[in-house]
């Protein structure tokens, strides 16, 4: 018998959604190197334009807003598994021109629907169907607006996918939430 304390009933989370990353790339990730020895491929995404938004009217009444995004997002797969863990690091500016780094880590399991758009066999799998996650953290300059600070407090997630546009340019789009 432990002499722990139990634990209390399983509580039941509630996401909210309060962002949107909106993420072109500057072409499809390029392939770095295979090594079969240690079961992993790296390709790097290059960023070159992008936007973080509020979503209109959250529930929770944040605002937020950076544009001029880039960076880039090394793609670590394990190919015996079929998943790609993420390192993401990005850069832009608020509206008053405050810079901004946004680092994350996540997952992507490259399953049919999400293959099938990073090879351009179609334009676009829903987030429902896709397994591309992000848990994005920031980091800003002194003269940040105060409005924006929330984001330093919360343990942000995220939900996305991968789409293509008409002239067949990459994307990856989340949608990122708060928990209470």
């Amino acid at each position: 018998m432990s002499n722990l304390l139990s634990l209390p009933e399983v509580p039941s989370p509630k996401l909210i959604p309060v962002l949107t990353f909106n993420l072109k790339l500057k072409s499809d990730p390029k392939l770095i190197y295979t090594n079969t020895i240690i079961d992993n491929t790296l390709n790097l995404a290059t960023i070159t334009e992008g936007e973080i938004r509020a979503i209109e009217g959250n529930e929770l009444g944040f605002k937020f807003q950076i544009n001029d995004i880039f960076g880039t997002d090394d793609l670590n797969i394990k190919p015996s598994i079929n998943t790609a863990y993420l390192d993401c690091k990005l850069y832009g500016k608020s509206p008053n021109g405050s810079g901004v780094k946004i680092i994350y880590g996540g997952k992507v399991q490259l399953n049919k629907a999400s293959i099938d758009v990073l090879d351009g066999s179609s334009s676009s799998a829903s987030i429902a169907e896709s397994y591309v996650t992000c848990n994005p953290n920031f980091i800003f300059d002194d003269s940040i607006e105060e409005e924006f600070k929330w984001v330093l407090k919360e343990n942000l997630i995220g939900k996305g996918r991968f789409a293509r546009d008409n002239d067949n340019n990459l994307y990856v789009q989340y949608y990122i939430y708060v928990i209470r």
